[in-house]
């Protein structure tokens, strides 16, 4: 059974997104703060572009912000579908040397509590391989079909 994710997962997604949100809304504050526009004429003149200061404080601003939005995000991939656990024991598979006859190599990362797998492809092609994630329903029905299947053979 292929689990794709819990409503666990994407709520806690959706509050790293918030609060990665809530930090850049915070900046721009700040940035609003520090440059204050100038007095006189030019108080209701666009600032962006035309005040190098505070133009690079919000690229600065924006840029940080890009930066924890995918730390976020790739701390996100690197969790467990089920219980959010952060993935573990990395493991190498397959042979750089028959890439292109489909034995391409990748990473699994595994769910400590036996939820299920994450499989990411070590060489990027323009096939498109992308990670999958392997759900298992649980980990003793599928150590008991394992061997059951062992003992058939």
């Amino acid at each position: 059974m292929k689990v794709r994710f819990s409503a666990r997962y994407l709520v806690l997604l959706v509050a790293k997104i918030l609060v990665v949100a809530g930090i850049l809304a915070a900046m721009i504050l700040a940035v609003n703060v520090l440059f204050p526009p100038p007095p006189g004429l030019l108080h209701d003149w666009p600032r962006l572009g035309t005040s190098w200061p505070y133009t690079l404080a919000l690229l600065i601003c924006v840029l940080a912000d890009y930066g924890l939005l995918r730390l976020a995000l790739w701390d996100q991939r690197y969790r467990c579908r089920i219980c959010l656990s952060r993935l573990r024991l990395p493991t190498t598979e397959g042979n750089y040397s028959s890439v292109w006859l489909g034995g391409a190599p990748y990473t699994e990362y595994v769910c400590t509590w036996g939820h299920g797998n994450l499989y990411i492809p070590d060489v990027h092609l323009a096939s498109g391989r992308k990670a999958v994630w392997v759900g298992y329903q649980s980990l003793w029905e599928n150590l008991i079909k394992a061997e059951t299947e062992e003992v058939e053979k």
